[in-house]
């Protein structure tokens, strides 16, 4: 008895996944933005980081500064999301990039107790004025989140697959030089705007193109103790579904 009530059990199981296997699916209409949406882009970029540093105690100054200016090439950008009404996406957004470029570094210390002075005003002795440039590659990781909008839904519209883009999120990056003095270390938030345009190659697929610009104002790092800021300019291609 307790055989044929497994058995039982087993083909109403094989039953109701065959009526869920023959039911009609609901599809989505082809060539709009609906459902899971997913986007992989590669392309280039260019980038500029200036990081500033200063310490005193009244008796003497120190500053230094740092610039690191590269390309990256490729670069790896990834869209996970969602897809509402042929107009709106949200996503989750991976970021990947090598850069390689140089660094700028400028160390200067002033020294005020050792200096000259002056009918009682004591004049800056520069113990020091050190510049030097030097070969570096950066390496670069973003996270963040963000949202496309699709304003032109007609598909016989030649704007039909413009888009523009914002996203925000973190980021770290990283400049080695071989020499101390130019190694960058950050930790910052960004913003990003995006615009491109995507054209069909099957009903669900599409390739496009993408211009973009992210700013990045630093949270942590180990370089800027006293400010800094990182603009990237980027291009892509793109492929996507949804």
């Amino acid at each position: 008895m307790k055989f044929f009530k497994i058995l039982a059990i087993v083909a109403l199981l094989v039953v109701t996944s065959w009526g869920q296997e023959t039911k009609p699916q609901k599809t989505r209409p082809p060539y709009e933005h609906r459902g899971f949406f997913f986007s992989a882009g590669t392309g280039v970029a260019y980038t500029n980081l200036k990081a500033y540093q200063e310490d005193s105690d009244g008796s003497w100054e120190e500053n230094t500064s740092r610039e690191f200016s590269g390309w990256s090439a490729p670069l790896f950008d990834f869209k996970f999301g969602k897809s509402i009404a042929n107009l709106i996406v949200l996503h989750s957004r991976f970021e990947l990039a090598t850069y390689s470029g140089e660094t700028d570094y400028h160390y200067t210390e002033k020294s005020y107790s050792e200096g000259i002075n002056l009918l009682g005003i004591s004049l800056p002795k520069y113990n020091t004025d050190e510049k030097k440039s030097l070969d570096s590659y950066a390496f670069s990781f973003s996270l963040g989140l963000g949202f496309m909008v699709y304003p032109f839904r007609n598909p016989r519209s030649v704007m039909n697959g413009f888009y523009v883009g914002f996203s925000s999120g973190m980021d770290a990056f990283l400049a080695v030089s071989g020499d101390d003095d130019g190694d960058i270390d950050v930790a910052s938030a960004f913003t990003q705007y995006e615009v491109g345009k995507d054209w069909w190659v099957s009903e669900t697929w599409s390739l496009g193109v993408a211009f973009a610009f992210s700013l990045h104002a630093f949270v942590e790092d180990g370089a800027a103790n006293d400010g800094g800021d990182r603009g990237t300019f980027k291009f892509l291609i793109r492929l996507t579904r949804g």
